[in-house]
């Protein structure tokens, strides 16, 4: 049940929806219930998104991990988290299904149902949704399975009859060292109001590191070439490590994120984006 809301009702969901919540586009969404409204079995996150341009509420670590990847995906320009069913269809579709729809607990009010994420590109002139709902693979095990896997029909069913694909991800389908590397770049990117040296000062660290790389013969480790680097231009330790990460949240230094440790990667490991039409390994 929500913290926030001690009993779901009638009026408590029109109320809910006429302030907004679980509406808006873009930066102006507002999704159904936020991180301070719903209990989870998961910790959950609230993190600021330079992609959509504001804090994304995730009730659990899969959902965390899954927003990592799709954020640094770029495959949708708009997501939304904790996105809103309609009730009636979702009514409806559990009656032909049989499917008992989920009520809130403790009341006979059917539950407002929510989507993972909703992806939406509209670039090219062309629309393209995919819906996506995140689960542990112990979930789909445990006692109350039966429960999960019935709302997960009602919702591949609401998406279907959209001609939307409804993926369901599973945590033990992750790749960690995958989530672990983009959540690292994620952490030296520059946040809105950070107290800088200077405005725009990681950024231009950032753009005097890529410069360099494309001409640079070093042959050590990722961390390694950052720490002189910090050195050699006299920066505070650490400077140089989140100008790297920048290059590589904007896709203008390129590795294998699949593998191991970025930081520790051979620097001849990676790619440098010269320009929009080529690419050249540093060091060559």
């Amino acid at each position: 049940m929500a913290k926030g809301i001690q009993k779901w009702s009638e009026p408590v969901i029109e109320r809910l929806f006429k302030e907004g919540q679980g509406s808006g586009e873009g930066p102006d969404y507002v999704p159904w219930v936020g991180v301070h409204d719903m209990a989870s079995m998961g910790r959950t996150h609230r993190a600021w998104s330079p992609v959509y341009g504001r804090t994304i509420h995730l009730q659990s670590d899969v959902e965390w991990r899954t927003f990592l990847l799709l954020e640094f995906s770029r495959k949708f320009p708009e997501l939304y988290e904790g996105y809103p069913l309609e009730r009636k269809l979702t009514l409806e579709i559990a009656a032909a299904l049989g499917i008992k729809h989920p009520y809130y607990p403790g009341t006979h009010v059917p539950t407002v149902m929510t989507v993972d994420f909703l992806g939406v590109d509209k670039r090219g002139g062309d629309l393209r949704i995919a819906a996506f709902d995140c689960k542990r693979s112990e979930d789909m095990d445990a006692k109350n399975a039966d429960h999960i896997i019935a709302k997960l029909q009602i919702t591949r069913a609401y998406f279907a009859g959209m001609n939307v694909p409804h993926h369901l991800v599973l945590h033990s389908q992750l790749h960690m060292q995958l989530v672990k590397n983009i959540e690292w770049i994620r952490g030296g990117i520059a946040k809105t109001g950070e107290d800088e040296a200077y405005v725009g000062y990681i950024s231009e660290k950032s753009n005097q590191m890529f410069y360099e790389l494309a001409n640079s013969s070093y042959n050590g480790t990722l961390v390694e070439y950052c720490q002189k680097f910090d050195e050699r231009h006299g920066l505070r330790s650490g400077d140089a490590s989140r100008a790297a990460r920048m290059l590589l949240w904007d896709r203008r230094l390129k590795c294998d994120l699949r593998n191991s440790d970025v930081a520790k990667l051979p620097l001849q490991s990676f790619l440098v984006e010269a320009d929009s039409a080529s690419q050249r390994a540093v060091g060559q």
